[in-house]
């Protein structure tokens, strides 16, 4: 079977209000293969082969969240932001160049997969808000 891949954009924040700007995002790539899936089938005593594509996508998604999650709660600069929401979470087509993809950030107990992707700078971890050049 091929691997289900899933792309999560997760910003975080010190403040829980709804509206608060988050002070950092993570964009990650998820890959959920076989034996992932297997697993997580087993976590929920669900047979996997017994299960219908749609099913096994929603079970992938899933356990990719929770994979999303745990590397997550691994990186060191998130830890302060006790916020933590996923604004965009899909599932991907899997991309041609993941053949020449350098090793995952983490591999979890599981076999998820899990990438952390390039940041443009409006992405990237700051402890300061961007100055402002028309000032």
């Amino acid at each position: 079977m091929k691997p289900h891949c899933f792309f999560a954009h997760v910003a975080f924040a010190i403040d829980a209000r709804a509206h608060a700007t988050p002070q950092a995002t993570a964009n990650l790539l998820i890959e959920i293969n076989d034996r992932a899936l297997a697993s997580g089938g087993r976590q929920k005593h669900l047979k996997v082969s017994a299960l219908r594509e749609s099913q096994k996508v929603k079970l992938a998604g899933k356990i990719a969240k929770t994979a999303a999650r745990d590397y997550l709660k691994l990186q060191r600069e998130f830890r302060k932001f006790p916020v933590q929401r996923f604004v965009d979470f899909n599932l991907t087509g899997t991309p041609t160049y993941i053949s020449i993809r350098p090793a995952p950030a983490k591999i979890l107990p599981n076999d998820s997969k899990v990438w952390r992707l390039a940041e443009c700078e409006s992405d990237q971890l700051r402890s300061q808000p961007l100055s402002n050049p028309s000032r």
